[in-house]
């Protein structure tokens, strides 16, 4: 016979699992200031200005955006499977429940 518990389980919605984890990302000072080694794939420039792109290594992949405030300042045209160093601050994009990173910097990879 099984017994039931005491106090039942907290019971998350989507919406507020998916924010609950945003701030726990956002507060993480290690996490909104870090470096990310990787291959460009999959770029995007839709007209609105903003690049939209992969980062990835032989086993995993980070989806990755960077404002047009902050493409306007690349000194470089990004293309992709290039080798890049990608500086911005992790977050969570609630619509899509996807990690990714906000990035503003980025630079050939070996060039730090």
């Amino acid at each position: 016979m099984t017994q039931l518990p005491l106090f039942s389980p907290l019971l998350w919605s989507v919406s507020d699992l998916t924010r609950y984890l945003r701030d726990v990302l956002e507060s993480d000072e290690t996490l909104q200031d870090l470096w990310v080694q990787g291959e460009v794939s999959n770029l995007s420039r839709p007209v609105s200005g903003h690049l939209y792109f992969t980062l990835k290594d032989s086993a995993s992949a980070l989806k990755c955006v960077m404002w047009r405030n902050a493409v306007i300042r690349l000194p470089f045209a990004l293309r992709d499977g290039q080798a890049v160093e990608v500086h911005g601050s992790l977050s969570i994009y609630e619509a899509a429940g996807q990690y990714q990173l906000y990035a503003d910097v980025i630079r050939p990879a070996g060039e730090g």
